[in-house]
């Protein structure tokens, strides 16, 4: 009996330590493709707002501010446009500015619910042959609104990523989490994508 408690208390430890909630914000990195197409204009990154309701002000400020600096470099990377429009210049001409506004950033990691009691009843061989450990849980959702130089709305998007998975002892996310990296990399490609197919079609100058 007391060589059960001693392991029910040793992987009720460990489950503990790694459980948490945060705010996934990048760093997203660079593009995993690029655009299939570049568009003849350049594009300024507006402000990126953040308007998830549980955030304060501050908090909200900073990731706001983390997620322009990346996305400007993102979208920099991803060839979508001709050129990136960086303050202080400001978009003109043709140019269209990108409005992001991510309105859920959570990320979650908790103890699986068959954990305690698997490893107990197996005297912890569940932890050894990858039975789950814990349980991640991402939901990322945002929109984004393209605009000409003018302010004129051209294309509005919006998208989402869930994902709930299972993390045994072997998954490289159990010994370097990434804590909704990659997802929020993908959302934003998602915008990029959907957001530029439904811009309107360059005209194209006819030779006679």
């Amino acid at each position: 009996m007391k060589r059960l408690i001693q392991l029910l208390a040793v992987a009720l430890i460990a489950s503990l330590a790694g459980c948490v909630s945060y705010t996934p914000s990048g760093p997203i990195g660079a593009p995993l493709a690029k655009a299939p197409t570049t568009l003849p204009m350049g594009a300024q990154v507006a402000d990126v707002v953040v308007s998830v309701p549980k955030l304060n002000d501050t908090k909200r400020g900073v990731i706001g501010q983390q997620l322009t600096d990346q996305i400007t470099q993102y979208v920099g990377m991803s060839d979508y446009f001709h050129q990136v429009v960086s303050f202080p210049a400001k978009a003109a001409g043709d140019d269209v500015v990108l409005k992001f506004d991510f309105t859920h950033l959570y990320g979650h990691r908790g103890m699986h619910p068959a954990y305690l009691p698997g490893a107990l009843l197996t005297l912890t061989i569940w932890i050894w042959v990858d039975g789950p450990i814990y349980t991640d849980t991402l939901d990322l959702s945002g929109t984004l609104t393209i605009e000409d130089a003018h302010g004129k709305p051209l294309a509005k998007v919006q998208d989402s990523v869930d994902l709930k998975r299972n993390i045994g002892l072997y998954d490289r996310e159990y010994w370097a989490p990434t804590l909704g990296r990659p997802q929020m990399r993908e959302l934003v490609a998602k915008l990029l994508a959907d957001g530029t197919a439904k811009l309107p079609k360059p005209e194209v100058a006819v030779h006679e």
